[in-house]
């Protein structure tokens, strides 16, 4: 199978996270691109997004939930996302809720990135301020069974690839002190070797952005 993957990505990320745990990544061989790439990702994604996933037989998957229930499908260990019942139901919403915390900090950045600064609203950063605040209370909510041993699924891989972006892209975010579990949950989930394995790195031959700054009066609401 073939990955096409990028070096930065929380939604690559979550498929490699995946990868590792279920036993996969020998049967995976990454392809890196981007989405300004015409030839390699669109025939393979016709909205020109990554991951994108070939399989052995030819099938192109996208986007990184579809990419990830696949996969849970070609390995012989439990599953991460259960076949039916009310479990299935908590793990895709919290998968949910994990992709939406990495989209509102991605979208948030990229309008930071505006130039020129007269183009930038105000109003839309807020409101992906708002969406990070109240994603991360959720989590905060879904770690108190996590730490209570509550194991592996695939909730879990998604929050720790959306909580690696928050980290990478936004450093002195203070969100540790307003969600105490997650925290908790996160340190020791980032000892992990999935996680060390696939740490986001810029890519070769470009300057390497500094982490975007926060309001000092941002915190979780």
């Amino acid at each position: 199978m073939h990955l096409l993957s990028s070096y930065t990505s929380p939604y690559v990320r979550k498929v490699k996270i995946f990868l590792i745990e279920t036993g996969l990544s020998e049967r995976v061989s990454e392809v890196y691109t981007n989405p300004a790439d015409e030839q390699i990702l669109r025939p393979l994604n016709p909205l020109g997004k990554i991951p994108a996933l070939e399989t052995d037989e030819g099938i192109a998957l996208y986007d990184s939930t579809v990419i990830c229930a696949y996969l849970d499908t070609q390995h012989d260990g439990p599953r991460l996302i259960p076949e039916s019942g009310a479990g299935r139901w908590q793990v895709l919403r919290t998968e949910s809720l994990a992709d939406g915390l990495a989209d509102a900090a991605n979208l948030r950045r990229n309008e930071a990135l505006r130039t020129p600064e007269s183009l930038i609203s105000r109003e839309f950063i807020d409101r992906q301020d708002h969406a990070i605040s109240h994603a991360l209370l959720g989590l905060n909510r879904e770690a108190v069974g996590w730490n209570a041993g509550e194991k592996m699924c695939h909730g879990q891989i998604a929050t720790a690839a959306a909580l690696g972006y928050i980290v990478f892209r936004y450093e002195t975010l203070p969100w540790r002190a307003h969600c105490p579990d997650l925290a908790h949950w996160f340190e020791r989930f980032s000892a992990r070797d999935s996680f060390r394995l696939t740490l986001p790195v810029n890519p070769p031959g470009r300057p390497v952005p500094p982490p975007q700054s926060v309001p000092p009066e941002w915190s979780v609401v």
